[in-house]
């Protein structure tokens, strides 16, 4: 009898540590993610600039027909049928 018992909460700590271990990993989602924090020194999108050190983090300084002016990065294309 101790046997059995002995055997069944063997399974069932193994079960139990197997689940805990194999959990899948927590994506975050773009809601999730932390923004870039604005810095109210730099200037904005569409606004003129001279280098791209002026712009906002991960901004650039991109020539727009005669002026140059800060732009945001592209957007990243997400494949068919990717939930955000």
């Amino acid at each position: 009898m101790r046997q059995k018992i002995s055997i069944i909460m063997m399974i069932t700590a193994f079960a139990l540590l197997a689940n805990s271990l194999a959990g899948s990993p927590s994506a975050k989602t773009s809601s999730e993610m932390m923004p870039t924090p604005f810095d109210p020194n730099k200037k904005k999108v569409g606004e003129e600039c001279k280098v791209s050190d002026e712009c906002q983090k991960h901004h650039a300084c991109t020539k727009s027909g005669d002026k140059n002016i800060c732009t945001a990065p592209p957007r990243q294309i997400l494949p068919p049928n990717t939930v955000t």
